[in-house]
């Protein structure tokens, strides 16, 4: 098929040659036959990371373009040559760089490099030549998940419609048409779940091989160190799903507790329960901002001015350089995400909006990581220390979505924003069961299940635990077979071992935002001075820049439970 390009779209042209290893052999082979002293490893290190901005920006556009069009053989194909043909010469003449680096007598990492050597030394240290080749196949497999899904369509009301067309029904104040909606939403889900289910029987194979070719005894344990993870353990995790579970979960019931004695539901229905948005208790519609992409740009526009002008210029570049992508529309990934572009440090913001208060929320935690893409990226020469490790990679964009609060009076009445003001809040309060649920199926899926595990084995797990951190949600009379497959979540599929991130950050970003109701412009400046930092520092230490700790332990919940708690009685 021929395929149109929007605006957005354009900046995502590579040609042809950039999906070809040739085209960065000679520079690779170059670098590894240099002469290389103690003395000379600044202007080596600022040729390579220059080579790797520039394959690493190929590899964005070009996934990225596939995730907007889905149903796009062409586009498809571009991306799978690339990750055949490049990325497995990449990673062995990546690991032979980093090797001749470690070997070589007399070097002593600069203070904003010592970090990035250590993790240079540890991925090189579990790098396996067996694991080349068999990475590009994961990655293969982990892209269907994005055509198959991409592709999806809800057939509703003798309409077709993409998924976050339909999910914006389940916010409507009529029961009947969230239950509609919620029907139509699992037959969909339904149709797409045997090939889902597929699929993740071959990933469970390639992530056990993975592992085994590490000589690690599961994939937990590879993605640990694959990750990085070396401030917290696996026994920590497990201790948070527990704490969320005691001090989380209850609150998040009431909260449901009471929206639904106040709108007369005999229970929460699974169509009365959208963690993202809870229902209105006074049974209002639901807040409609904007009607197109265009009108979402401006408005957030409008309250980045009233937040930063920095932060506002780095919007404006993205509005002007066509580095935004917002409508929803077939063939288009239902997920949001922000890309980056390293040769010129420029992020890119892929989403679906529908015209929702939600859609106002993941814009701006979107655009919160373009301005870290930004921040980090005019700070730090060196590709590698730029962004940050994983567990500090989402304060910028949730933190962000609290930050703007105080900066909505153009979108909202005084009434609405309290009301836009509660659901950020309460998002918080019924994020982190689904965030712990995530992470502890993870848990048991990649390191307690063992190899023969099945997909009704995956099904009934995931039952369990929704059973345990949604126990208000009631499901009497329903298929349980398909709350059995809530698993099939993009992360599980896409970023394994990647969500606790999402909780400890969220933790912060409240965190954040209880400094900002003190002192708004020193939060900020703290904010983006952590921003700057990049990969340069431990995680702790990035914590504490931005003015929080990093703790995801029982009495911190707690602490902050009870300040969520207070927020909210005064919201509603």
């Amino acid at each position: 098929m021929t395929t149109t390009l929007n605006p957005a779209e354009r900046v995502l042209a590579v040609p042809e040659e950039a999906a070809r290893w040739e085209t960065y052999a000679g520079r690779f082979e170059a670098l590894l036959a240099a002469d290389l002293t103690a003395a000379a490893v600044p202007g080596w290190l600022a040729e390579w990371s220059a080579l790797e901005a520039e394959l690493a920006e190929a590899g964005s556009k070009l996934a990225t373009f596939a995730d907007l069009h889905t149903d796009d053989e062409a586009a498809q194909a571009r991306y799978a040559r690339f990750l055949e043909d490049v990325s497995p010469q990449a990673q062995r003449t990546e690991q032979a760089l980093t090797q001749k680096l470690l070997a070589l007598p007399g070097y002593h990492p600069a203070p904003d490099f010592a970090l990035t050597y250590r993790r240079m030394r540890d991925a090189a240290a579990l790098f396996r030549e067996a694991n080349v080749d068999l990475a590009v196949t994961h990655e293969a497999q982990m892209n269907r998940h994005g055509v198959l899904t991409g592709n999806q369509r809800v057939f509703l009301e003798g309409e077709s419609l993409t998924v976050p067309q339909a999910r914006q029904r389940l916010d409507h104040p009529d029961r009947a048409v969230r239950e509609a909606a919620w029907r139509a939403l699992a037959a969909s889900g339904a149709e797409v779940a045997p090939a889902l289910d597929a699929l993740m029987a071959e990933l469970l194979v390639t992530r056990r091989q993975l592992a085994a070719n590490a000589d690690l005894p599961s994939f937990r344990d590879y993605m640990w160190r694959k990750l990085d993870r070396v401030d917290y353990t696996p026994d920590d995790c497990r201790a948070f799903h527990e704490a969320v579970r005691e001090e989380v979960v209850p609150l998040a019931a009431e909260l449901m507790g009471d929206i639904a004695a106040r709108l007369g539901l005999e229970a929460v229905r699974p169509w009365d329960y959208n963690r993202n948005n809870l229902l209105d208790p006074e049974g209002r519609e639901a807040l409609k901002p904007f009607t197109t992409g265009a009108e979402l740009e401006a408005l957030a526009g409008r309250a980045f001015d009233g937040l930063d002008p920095e932060l506002a210029e780095r919007f404006a570049e993205m509005r002007a350089g066509g580095l935004l992508d917002l409508e929803s529309r077939p063939g288009k990934m239902p997920h949001a995400y922000c890309q980056y572009f390293p040769v010129d440090n420029r992020p890119f913001v892929l989403m679906n909006v529908v015209g929702t208060a939600e859609d106002v929320r993941v814009l701006f935690h979107e655009v919160g990581h373009a301005f870290h893409g930004f921040l980090s990226g005019a700070a730090q020469p060196l590709v590698w220390n730029r962004w940050s490790p994983i567990e500090f990679v989402e304060i910028p964009s949730m933190a962000m979505e609290f930050l703007t609060l105080e900066h909505l009076g153009h979108v909202f009445s005084p009434d609405e924003l309290a009301r836009y003001r509660e659901k950020q809040l309460q998002g918080v309060v019924a994020f982190l069961p689904w965030a712990a649920q995530m992470d502890a199926f993870q848990h048991w899926l990649y390191a307690e299940a063992g190899d023969g595990v099945t997909v009704a084995d995956l099904d009934a797990k995931w039952l369990e635990l929704d059973k345990t951190f949604h126990p208000f949600v009631n499901w009497e009379g329903l298929d349980e077979g398909l709350r059995a497959k809530g698993w099939q979540y993009f992360h599980i599929f896409r970023a394994p071992f990647y969500y606790i991130e999402y909780a400890m950050c969220s933790l912060a970003a409240v965190g954040v935002w209880r400094q900002a109701r003190q002192d708004p412009a020193g939060a900020l400046e703290r904010y983006k001075a952590s921003l700057r930092l990049g990969s340069t520092v431990p995680v702790p230490e990035l914590y504490r820049a931005a003015g929080v700790e990093f703790r995801f332990d029982r009495a911190h919940l707690q602490d902050l439970m009870a300040f969520l708690r207070e927020r909210l009685a005064k919201e509603s």
